[in-house]
């Protein structure tokens, strides 16, 4: 009885030129992802065994399966990051010195020449065969940058932007050949000729052969569990694949078509995670808090597992690509003022989840309930409140959802959570000094949103986008300003909401701790230190200062009048659309 698997003890030489040496990449794997980080450890490691004297440096396991279908080839089911890579070093080592240890081929019968690096590339019989067959839509790729004899040495480093698009590994192949190019030439010919042979000579691999498919994902997840560095997507990937294998053995047909119809569901998942900048990992976390609803106990992977244990996995993936898709279309290029005040929320993977819920269980009062957890959330926020204070009630909230609770008892247990002494504090903060708090700039924001018939998206990470004090915090050191030294109280009202507004970053330059007309000037654009533009500032909220100044409202000054105005319009924007009330603070004057 043939053995289920088979430990092989192999060279580089052997992993590569030997009769059987030949593999492809199965559709289930992720594309080619080795970046700079990977490859300087795997080259210093080598260099370091090499120098050090190591006559076997181990290099780890590959695991290979035989494919479903009849072939030669087996399937790479771990391993193909340092198989693609090390083909890759093959390569540029070839067009790089065609005629590399040439000299020394008499006096050493194992080096490793340009022949023998042909053979190691591709298998020399007459179909001239690959020794490696990466995924059948990135295979022209390879072939044209890195398996074309010449072209492995003409490929420039690619953007990094370019770099981080998971699904083209056309770059990484790009970035790969670069890197060892630049390794090589440092070396010169003599001493990288030296370092192949050490390579196909003293660095060993254990390759794994397992009879099955099933068995060696199976394999894989066992040893992923003991320390192999895979993403938790990958092991969610492999276990339900393993499931169609088990589930249609017997019936090949189906098997491979219920395979391709998974994995066609799991490309498109990741092609929406590419388009919406995430990660597979935080979708499958998104997934995990719906369907739990409550703190996971376990690892991702685990609790996935266990949730996936009796369900069909294309029925899975298919409701994953639901879930996934609605996150797209409905959270992510959704463009209106509600749904951008969500992204400025710490909580990122609690609130995405919560919402998510709503769509994927097509919630009823779905628009009135944004309204009312968004109200929860940032209240808790501005009080000063941590994710420990509203994790639970995050997760009974989805619960809520998949129950289809009606949206009144829903608010009446929020607002049971948002118990007076959270009001309070969160009342105190607004009438503090916000400027100091990570909510002051989102809060800004969206009373800009508020005010503006079609808002576009204000993002965090624009730095031209600035908080602007119209009293300068330093007002006592300009001559315009100093008269604010006889009003009592000042200093406590130069970082509230009514002193404050939002400028771009010239603008902002521009405005500075500048009298009060120079200041008007720059909201309008008109020409002051760095300020090229002629137009007025863009947001609204800093616009009803120009138009306040322009209509004669305050003397055209900034004065105390104006600040209470401020103060009073800031107090019932907020109020308005955090539904709170706010009038004991705003019967504060200055």
């Amino acid at each position: 009885m043939e053995d289920i698997f088979k430990p092989l003890s192999l060279t580089i030489g052997e992993l590569f030129i030997n009769k059987d040496a030949l593999y492809q990449i199965p559709r289930y794997q992720r594309p080619y992802s080795w970046g700079d980080d990977q490859l300087e450890k795997l080259w210093d490691d080598l260099m370091e065994a090499k120098t050090s004297g190591e006559t076997n440096y181990f290099l780890g396991s590959v695991i290979t399966a035989k494919p479903e279908e009849k072939s030669n080839y087996l399937d790479v089911v771990d391993g193909q990051q340092r198989l693609t890579t090390l083909l890759i070093l093959f390569c540029v080592a070839r067009d790089l010195y065609p005629e590399i240890n040439h000299q020394i081929l008499e006096e050493d019968p194992d080096a490793i020449d340009s022949k023998i690096l042909a053979t190691a590339i591709r298998y020399n019989d007459r179909f001239e065969r690959l020794r490696l067959r990466t995924h059948s839509n990135h295979e022209s790729d390879f072939q044209e940058l890195v398996l074309k004899e010449g072209n492995a040495i003409n490929n420039r480093k690619p953007y990094k932007k370019d770099l981080r698009i998971e699904v083209a590994p056309k770059f990484k192949f790009q970035n790969t050949s670069s890197f060892f190019k630049e390794k090589l030439l440092a070396l010169g010919e003599e001493q990288a000729g030296e370092f192949i042979n050490y390579l196909f000579n003293n660095v060993k691999i254990i390759r794994i052969d397992c009879q099955s498919v099933s068995f060696a994902i199976k394999l894989f997840q066992v040893l992923n569990d003991r320390g192999l560095d895979l993403s938790n997507a990958d092991l969610i990937k492999s276990f339900l694949i393993g499931k169609i294998h088990k589930k249609y053995e017997g019936d090949d047909e189906l098997k491979k078509q219920k395979e391709e119809q998974f994995m066609d569901d799991w490309k498109y998942c990741e092609t929406i995670a590419q388009d919406t900048y995430e990660t597979m990992n935080n979708l499958f976390v998104m997934y995990e808090y719906f369907l739990l609803a409550k703190n996971p106990e376990k690892s991702l992977y685990d609790e996935l597992k266990n949730l996936f244990e009796n369900l069909d996995a294309n029925e899975t993936i298919s409701d994953f690509k639901k879930f996934a898709t609605l996150y797209k279309e409905q959270i992510y290029y959704r463009e209106d003022a509600l749904m951008y005040s969500f992204y400025y929320l710490r909580w990122t993977m609690y609130w995405k989840s919560i919402v998510l819920t709503a769509l994927h269980t097509g919630y009823p009062e779905y628009e009135e309930f944004l309204k009312v957890f968004r109200r929860y959330y940032y209240l808790n926020w501005i009080a000063g409140n941590t994710l420990t204070k509203i994790k639970q009630t995050s997760f009974n909230i989805i619960a809520w959802l998949k129950a289809k609770k009606p949206l009144s008892e829903i608010n009446d247990e929020l607002e049971k959570q948002l118990n007076p002494d959270v009001v309070r504090r969160a009342t105190e903060n607004l009438n503090g000094d916000m400027y100091f708090e990570a909510w002051s700039k989102p809060l800004l924001f969206i009373l800009e949103y508020k005010n503006q018939d079609s808002p576009k998206y204000l993002t965090m990470a624009d730095r031209n986008i600035h908080i602007e004090h119209i009293l300068p915090r330093a007002y006592d050191k300009n001559l315009h300003w100093k008269h604010f030294k006889e009003v009592p109280h000042i200093d406590t009202w130069i970082n509230r909401g009514a002193n404050l507004t939002l400028l771009s970053g010239q603008k902002n330059i521009a405005a500075s701790n500048n009298k009060f007309e120079d200041k008007i000037n720059a909201y309008n654009g008109h020409g002051y230190h760095s300020v090229n533009d002629d137009k007025v500032t863009s947001f609204v909220i800093s616009q009803k200062i120009v138009n306040d100044y322009n209509s004669n409202k305050f003397e055209k000054s900034w004065n105390v009048d104006a600040i209470n105005d401020r103060w009073n319009w800031f107090c019932n924007q907020v109020a308005h659309e955090f539904q709170i009330d706010l009038a004991e603070i705003q019967s504060n004057k200055l």
